[in-house]
């Protein structure tokens, strides 16, 4: 390591150390595993009146919501399913599978899993990480519904012959919002659960036509599962997440809509590394998950995902929240670090300047005392981890991405970022890593600035990066942003590329270390906090970007959150409170390295409080 490099790692240090000293602990995620079993990728399943199948409706209502379905032939068959229904809780009827490749069907109606808040097994419950045995004697504890398909006797962790593998469940609406399993505050203004729906080494699991809403965690949960499918469903109003896998393989991701989550609205952290020995960057052949036609929107973050490996992500649409695509390499422990191999293609990133971190100041409603005062079943969004309000695609530390394709337009500040993370964030010291990440990295053949339908809406530059790495290569990108019609940049000018973005043909990159005043400008958001420090000083990322200049007012354009489809229905008074107190524990984009260096606390943001 020069000297140079040397002294940029020094300096991120002690700036990271001091800005860090107030931290609290998040909670531990126990220790995951990559699934290993190579299983497929579960397929659906049509009605058969002769395979095992189960039916879950709320008495009353689900015949209520039944007669308003338009579709004459879809009411007739939910008629039929509601004479054979036999159970009131979805729950219920998942303990009550006995056989391998279940299919369950939940009628339209509003399931509140009363249960599962009240189950005496979760009353002595007070926090901290939750083994996989656990979940199995009483995942109530932290979820509202849970499928934990594997034995925890066997010692390959596959799910293989266990009653629920290959298990389908169902919403049987003409949209996903008739089914919603919805999670509310108890009495106290509490959040009820962590969790809305877990499938925990559950391989074989697919979940489709269902709504998901108001858990202080995680909608939708699929943790070392191997072959799963998310199928159109929609995760709203939560503090955290609306769809998490973590550690999972062989997934499918389709048609979702995620929106108003404090986190990201689709996170496959950790996902299987399977190009993890692959220098190669470009079309992959292998994947963990495929993520495609979503509606990502209205989020603190639209999509992230420490160590999001392997993820195909195409076809969707990313737009106005306060940051699009994010992915890093910060966190210890997480497994497949550092990230690499994403592949992105034919999305539409666009509008990405929400600034939803106008709700943590003093005054705003997530300074509410109480979860259930702050609004977050009317929209309310409390960002728990900083982002550059403005930005379509932030690369933190990844190697081999591919970002080929996509029209990335109208967001304020930058259309893609891209930074080097040093190794020490990941518990790692040893000097010759520091500069493991930001390698690799292609943008090419993507449209920035321009409206699909032809408006000029420029993004505030196209590309920034902080100038470290080796073979990363920008090409092909024309641009509205700039006379020319080439990407514009923050990166300086050089006699060998005009632009200061080395092109892919000769190569990409010639490593150098990252530009100290790039980082250093970075530092000053390590210290923010939604409750006790929500605006950092020295940290313009939460201040709204301004309008690029030429930009042209499209059809389309839409900054305000839309009313929501399917409006969420209050819990009742009476509801039995749990799960623990609301955090808005401290997060950090660099303060980790200083958290790492004081002795191992551990932030919120990238780590499920509660497995």
């Amino acid at each position: 390591m020069n000297v140079r490099s040397l002294a940029t790692v020094l300096l991120l240090v002690v700036a990271l150390v001091l800005s860090t000293l107030g931290v609290a602990t998040a909670h531990e995620e126990r220790e995951s595993l990559f699934p290993d079993q190579g299983a497929p990728v579960p397929t659906y399943r049509e009605f058969d009146a002769n395979a095992p199948h189960l039916v879950v409706c709320k008495p009353g209502e689900s015949e209520e919501r039944i007669a308003r379905i338009g579709d004459p032939k879809l009411r007739a068959f939910n008629r039929r399913l509601l004479a054979a229904c036999e159970f009131e809780h979805i729950q219920a009827a998942v303990d009550a599978v006995t056989e391998r490749g279940t299919n369950i069907y939940v009628l339209p109606g509003v399931y509140r899993e009363e249960p599962s808040v009240e189950a005496p097994c979760a009353q002595e419950y007070d926090g901290g990480v939750v083994e996989y045995e656990q979940q199995v004697a009483c995942g109530e504890v932290v979820n509202l519904v849970t499928v934990a398909g594997d034995d925890p006797a066997d010692e390959d962790r596959a799910c293989t012959d266990e009653p629920l593998c290959n298990l389908q469940i169902e919403g049987t609406g003409a949209d996903p919002g008739d089914t919603l399993l919805q999670g509310g505050f108890g009495t106290d203004g509490d959040w009820r659960k962590h969790n809305g729906m877990k499938a925990d080494r559950a391989d074989g699991f697919y979940l489709r036509n269902m709504a998901f809403e108001l858990v202080r965690e995680n909608a939708i949960y699929v943790h070392e599962t191997d072959g799963y499918v998310l199928d159109r469903v929609v995760a709203r109003y939560n503090d955290l997440y609306g769809i998490l896998t973590f550690a999972s393989d062989h997934g499918v991701i389709k048609d979702c809509e995620t929106h108003h989550n404090g986190d990201s609205g689709v996170y496959p952290g950790s996902a299987a590394d399977v190009n993890a020995d692959s220098t190669e960057t470009g079309p992959l052949d292998r994947w963990a998950v495929e993520i495609s036609g979503c509606d990502t929107h209205h989020n603190a973050l639209g999509f992230s995902g420490t160590a999001g490996n392997s993820v195909y992500f195409h076809d969707n649409l990313v737009h106005h929240n306060a940051a699009g695509y994010v992915t890093d390499s910060f966190v210890p422990n997480h497994p497949g670090m550092p990230q690499d191999h994403a592949w992105l293609e034919n999305n539409r990133i666009y509008s990405n300047n929400v600034n939803f971190y106008e709700n943590v100041q003093e005054g705003g409603p997530c300074q509410a005392e109480r979860p259930a005062d702050v609004g977050y079943e009317d929209g309310v969004v409390c960002p728990a981890f900083p982002v550059p309000v403005g930005t379509g695609v932030m690369f933190a530390g990844g190697n081999y991405n591919f970002v080929h394709d996509n029209h990335i337009y109208d967001n304020w500040r930058q259309g893609v970022m891209l930074f080097w993370v040093p190794a020490a964030l990941r518990d790692d010291f040893n000097p010759a890593n520091q500069y493991e990440t930001s390698h690799g990295n292609h943008m090419t053949g993507n449209t920035m600035g321009m409206h699909p339908d032809g408006y000029v809406q420029p993004n505030g530059v196209d590309f920034w990066w902080d100038s470290e790495g080796e073979g990363n290569c920008w090409e092909d990108n024309p641009s509205t942003g700039s006379e020319d019609g080439t990407a514009t940049t923050n990166a300086p000018h050089l006699s060998t590329s005009p632009t200061g973005l080395p092109d892919c043909e000769g190569g990409g990159s010639v490593f150098t270390p990252s530009d100290p005043i790039k980082s250093a400008s970075l530092v000053p958001c390590a210290a923010y906090d939604r409750n006790d420090n929500p605006s950092p000083t020295g940290c313009d990322w939460m201040d709204s970007p301004s309008e690029p200049a030429g930009r042209e007012e499209a059809p389309d354009d839409q900054q305000a959150a839309p009313g929501a489809p399917g409006a969420p229905v209050a819990a009742p008074d009476d509801t039995a409170g749990g799960g623990l107190p609301a955090t808005g524990g401290p997060v950090a984009l660099f303060g980790l390295l200083g958290l790492g260096l004081m002795g191992g606390a551990t932030r919120l943001r990238r780590r499920p409080a509660a497995s």
